[in-house]
């Protein structure tokens, strides 16, 4: 069975290297320049590799219009670009702010997905700062309004899970992720990190058992290299794998990400 990561930061050679694919596909996510940020060596890194999709990123903070308009010149040159992020809570903005309703618009237009930051983050996100603009529960408006485009709340909304769950059980065009999960900055060995992720989410996945939750869940990473504290990809696997029934592994590892982002279902064939 093949395996697409939905969410890394796949930003240079070195770190795909690192990654190491092995013959199956990862979502390279684009960062603002304020977090990571590569510019054109972005594209440069991955463009050699047919296994690896790009997912875009807006700043909120500058012309929305300018930055779709250099998108859609990036699509008329290359398939690879199946998403726009907006990095919620990072930039003070809620998802439904009408300012970024054109992003949708052209979303739709271009059978893009819209993938958002939501829950606690990393770094400026660590002492709750920005966390109420990351809140998923801001993604139901625009679900209900573009009905037609997919969205995807990342990181399970951590660490308000349920509230993500109902989200993606209730709109069919929203799905979500447990990419950054697994983050660890203390070097703690993988096995105390893995088991502190499932403890903390396993009451939820055996309450919503006899739902469809595990067609909404996605396997994503964050990767961003061993030394940045999201390192992690073979304990991403092992997480679902002590969470959901081995019947679920397909959905969560592969099928779920076709579903969530229709541009891939015209690259890969399943």
């Amino acid at each position: 069975m093949k395996i697409i990561d939905c969410h890394t930061h796949l930003q240079t050679k070195e770190l795909i290297n690192e990654y190491n694919l092995n013959g199956n596909y990862a979502i390279s996510i684009k960062a603002l320049k304020s977090l990571i940020g590569n510019g054109n060596k972005f594209y440069r890194a991955v463009n050699d590799f047919d296994n690896i999709f790009i997912v875009e990123c807006i700043d909120a903070n500058k012309s929305i219009r300018k930055q779709l308009n250099k998108i859609e010149k990036r699509l008329k040159r290359t398939n690879k670009i199946i998403g726009i992020k907006i990095y919620l809570g990072y930039q003070s903005i809620y998802a439904n702010d009408e300012k970024l309703y054109p992003i949708y618009y052209f979303a739709l237009k271009h059978n893009l997905t819209i993938v958002f930051h939501c829950g606690v983050g990393s770094e400026n996100l660590k002492d709750g700062f920005g966390s109420a603009y990351a809140d998923a529960s801001k993604i139901e408006d625009v679900a209900k309004y573009f009905p037609s485009v997919k969205f995807v709340a990342s990181h399970f909304n951590e660490p308000d899970f349920e509230s993500c769950a109902n989200l993606v059980l209730n709109y069919d065009n929203v799905f979500t992720d447990i990419s950054g999960g697994l983050e660890n900055v203390t070097n703690k060995p993988s096995d105390i990190v893995v088991a502190e992720y499932v403890n903390k989410i396993e009451p939820l996945i055996k309450k919503y058992k006899d739902t469809n939750l595990y067609k909404k869940v996605m396997f994503g990473t964050d990767f961003f290299g061993a030394a940045s504290g999201f390192g992690f990809k073979d304990e991403y696997v092992l997480v679902l794998k002590k969470l959901f029934d081995k019947e679920c592994m397909d959905n969560l590892l592969f099928i779920n990400c076709l579903n969530a982002y229709p541009k891939i279902k015209e690259i890969i064939k399943y």
